[in-house]
């Protein structure tokens, strides 16, 4: 029996790996930014089949961390609530090793672990052979501030650069960047961010193959 908090805006549906496999004692906790309209078919057939009890909160306002906060303060009511102890943040942003940290000294007898997605990724010693992403572990520095430097103008939060930094860790192909990004910021900005960004991604892909 466990919790998953899933910050979607950081992880989209990879983080969703594993949702089938849970049971009806596991509840799932997904929040939405206000910059995500709309999934993945796949992603709603994989909720929709899980036995899983889940919830989506859906984010009404946009700034700096919001989301952040809200799962923040969503698994500290739930840990007060003296409900189940073993909790899992779905998420890529090391921020949230501060509020595991602060549980951890806690005396409130509870397991916080921070994931990328639901179904732990196996190590290349345990599955026998190298594991990868669709194009990279991680973004490597230099991507990073290639990216930035080309979007600099565009007035964007730390989680939507976040966001671009998963696009490119997790696609493979221009029309899924293209997709990414609008599903992420609507059809008119995400296509002006693809023009930006679609020479340095496929320099990116080239150098991960």
């Amino acid at each position: 029996m466990a919790t998953y908090l899933i910050d979607y805006e950081n992880v989209h549906q990879n983080g969703l790996s594993g949702i089938r496999k849970l049971t009806e004692n596991d509840t799932v906790i997904i929040f939405v930014g206000n910059m995500i309209n709309g999934v993945h078919i796949e992603t709603v057939m994989a909720i929709l089949n899980s036995p899983a009890r889940v919830e989506i909160k859906k984010m009404k306002k946009t700034a700096d961390n919001y989301l952040d906060f809200q799962l923040a303060t969503c698994l500290g009511s739930l840990v007060a609530g003296g409900g189940d102890k073993e909790f899992y943040i779905i998420s890529n942003d090391r921020d949230f090793e501060a509020v595991i940290d602060y549980w951890k000294c806690s005396k409130a007898g509870v397991s916080i672990e921070r994931r990328n997605t639901i179904s732990p990724q196996p190590s290349a010693e345990t599955a026998g052979a190298p594991v990868a992403a669709a194009g990279s572990a991680k973004l490597d520095n230099a991507t990073k501030k290639t990216i930035r430097g080309l979007v600099k103008d565009e007035k964007l939060s730390p989680g939507h650069y976040t966001s671009i930094y998963n696009l490119f860790i997790n696609e493979s192909e221009l029309k899924s960047l293209h997709n990414g990004l609008v599903r992420q910021f609507e059809q008119k900005r995400g296509k002006h961010l693809y023009d930006l960004l679609k020479d340095v991604f496929e320099q990116h892909r080239a150098n991960v193959q």
